[in-house]
């Protein structure tokens, strides 16, 4: 909420807004978060959370996403082993994040 308020007050002040990356598609989000396309990344010890090149732990990590950020969901779910997988996108940043370490 802070970055929000300070955010829009440096847009109003220098003229110079930006807009958060997001793709168009993703903004009816898939439901499984109450129909939001935009969760948070959770960890239970605060710990950064992998985004992976495919649904699975075995697959490249693409870049580490820290405790409490946003993301967007892009719609897709995949169950791999015992975890659900969700695809998303990390400012620009599109992979694959266990669904037990996203939270609304």
């Amino acid at each position: 909420m802070k970055l929000q308020i300070i955010t829009k007050a440096i847009c109003l002040a220098t003229l110079t807004c930006w807009l958060p990356i997001a793709p168009g598609f993703a903004q009816s989000g898939p439901g499984g978060y109450g129909n939001v396309s935009r969760v948070y990344s959770c960890s239970r010890d605060g710990d950064t959370i992998n985004l992976r090149s495919r649904a699975g732990q075995q697959y490249r990590v693409i870049t580490e996403i820290p405790s409490g950020k946003p993301v967007v969901l892009i719609g897709n779910t995949r169950v791999v082993g015992n975890f659900t997988w969700q695809k998303v996108n990390f400012y620009g940043a599109v992979g694959w994040v266990r669904g037990d370490f996203l939270c609304n």
